[in-house]
């Protein structure tokens, strides 16, 4: 009992500058914490800055059928891969797909390679166009009555990934597409 009691008088007879020391060890944990945990929410800020936002839409006005790739965020969208498919059958290009569609792809069209292209936000490409009235009404028509999908993945320039399949966009990490 006495022993107990001789540390406890001890432990309050310490050196001043010792407790001073304990007390300066403490307030540069709580300072590294606390700059710790600022780095992380600027990491936060800088990721969500450069947020890319990529949709696809198809717009036809009886002259012209095309569909355009928008980057409707606030970074740069880095295309990493791009599937196609008709009815569950992936299309290997553009010109493939018309030919399941028509029966030919020979006909005057635009496509555009947007794999491995780098997208700025608020910009837009086309990834095919159809300026024959004909023929543009031929693909509307038969887009029509099957199912087209076109999946995009992409990514920020922080790494960040996301599958765009038209205006539904879904975060994480992109699939094999190949």
């Amino acid at each position: 009992m006495e022993e107990t009691k001789s540390k406890v008088v001890h432990l309050k007879r310490l050196d001043p500058g010792v407790w001073i020391g304990i007390s300066a060890v403490l307030i540069n944990i709580i300072t590294v914490a606390v700059y710790v945990y600022q780095a992380r929410i600027m990491q936060q800020q800088q990721h969500t800055s450069a947020w890319p936002y990529v949709e696809w839409l198809p717009s036809f006005n009886e002259e012209t059928y095309f569909v355009e790739i928008s980057n409707n965020g606030i970074g740069p969208a880095i295309i990493n891969n791009v599937q196609i498919e008709l009815n569950g059958e992936k299309m290997e290009s553009i010109d493939l797909l018309f030919e399941k569609l028509l029966g030919t792809s020979y006909f005057p069209h635009l496509t555009s390679t947007i794999k491995n292209r780098v997208l700025p936000a608020g910009k837009s490409l086309r990834l095919f166009q159809i300026n024959d009235q004909k023929r543009a009404g031929q693909v509307f028509v038969a887009l029509q009555k099957q199912s087209l999908t076109i999946s995009i993945c992409y990514s920020s320039i922080y790494g960040d990934s996301w599958v765009s399949t038209g205006i539904n966009v879904s975060s994480g990490p992109c699939i094999d597409m190949n």
